[in-house]
């Protein structure tokens, strides 16, 4: 029978335990202090949010919040900025913004976006700006857009556009290219944060035309999502371009704007060689409910590509008895069986809706 372990063997056993358990505890340890630390970084922006709301309804002094955010943690100041600014018109954020322009969080955020060499904590520290409208803010973002790089150029231009200032949108549509291989949706998000003072000088430019198609696209999104329709001209002369990506962003916008004056442009689209400008084509008319429209809608249903028949149907589903007669036609007499399947899956998907 073997004897019993050894001094020897039995001291490695009890140090690994013992430092296992050292390990442990520490981390028990860390997280409770983590935890703790996430705690009171939610009271202090609970508090500094209950204060901006105060102050904006006259119940505190503004030197009361540049105490209370003299005393408050970096993260908290901005996790409370960020909570409230959302809700807040403009005129309440440049309230705000008097009362903490000189507070040391705004005055690190400036001078990050100034000096720092990272380009994500600049860009960072951009977006903060943009939520506390100011005229040294403004001053320093529009160094910042201008200086770049295009992380930083987009990220100061959208705080800019937080701040209204369409003189930064002048200098954008100048030079497009600074913020060029922005995803399209950034684009026109960064175009539409300019608000409706800004919607007369996106029009004129793109009756101008951009260099950057990538832009341009991203000027009619804008647009049309702003139902801006004295766009719709110029709109139009761009169902025609050379680029594939600005004849569908037409089509699409043409179609936010639902417009019925844009109907014969747009059922001319519908023999774009291209099936995605056909496809946009064919929803945009569905929108604006075109009864003109029908037979040319008609005819896309038996389309080679499965997306142009499927926004034609549904766009016949929705125009009215006119687009519901013609699909019933389609399903009882026509020789395409999937424009038969097509126009039968329309008929019942937009029968479903309007009895749920």
């Amino acid at each position: 029978m073997p004897g019993p372990l050894s001094t020897a063997a039995i001291a490695p056993v009890l140090a690994t335990l013992i430092l296992g358990s050292a390990i442990g505890l520490a981390l028990l340890v860390t997280r409770a202090t983590h935890r703790a630390t996430r705690r009171a970084r939610r009271n202090n922006t609970g508090e500094l949010v209950r204060m901006l709301g105060a102050r904006l309804s006259g119940q505190v002094p503004s030197s009361a919040l540049r105490r209370a955010a003299r005393e408050a943690e970096s993260q908290a100041f901005w996790d409370a900025i960020e909570a409230i600014a959302a809700s807040l018109r403009l005129r309440e954020r440049y309230e705000l913004a008097r009362s903490l322009d000189r507070s040391r969080h705004v005055r690190e955020a400036r001078q990050t976006l100034r000096e720092e060499d990272d380009d994500a904590r600049r860009e960072v520290a951009a977006r903060r700006l943009g939520m506390l409208p100011s005229r040294r803010s403004r001053n320093t973002l529009r160094r910042a857009m201008v200086a770049g790089p295009e992380l930083v150029t987009f990220s100061a231009a959208r705080a800019l556009g937080a701040h209204r200032d369409t003189a930064a949108l002048r200098w954008l549509l100048l030079h497009p290219e600074r913020v060029g291989t922005r995803p399209l949706g950034a684009l026109s998000g960064l175009l539409r944060a300019f608000g409706p003072a800004g919607r007369a000088m996106l029009v004129s430019a793109l009756e101008r035309g951009v260099a950057q198609a990538r832009v341009e696209c991203a000027l009619m999104d804008a647009l049309g999502l702003s139902r801006c329709r004295s766009a719709r001209g110029a709109i139009e002369q761009r169902l025609v371009h050379a680029a594939l990506e600005c004849r569908i962003a037409a089509a699409r916008s043409l179609g936010r704007l639902a417009m019925l004056e844009s109907t014969p442009a747009l059922m001319h689209a519908l023999q774009d060689d291209a099936w995605p400008v056909r496809a946009q084509a064919a929803q945009a008319l569905g929108r604006m409910r075109a009864t003109p429209a029908v037979d040319e809608l008609v005819r896309c249903v038996a389309d080679r590509s499965w997306w142009v028949r499927h926004h034609a149907a549904y766009a016949l589903a929705v125009i009215g008895p006119e687009g519901r007669d013609a699909l019933c036609d389609l399903v009882a007499r026509s020789p395409d069986p999937y424009a038969r399947e097509m126009a039968r899956e329309a008929l019942d998907r937009g029968w479903a809706r309007k009895t749920a």
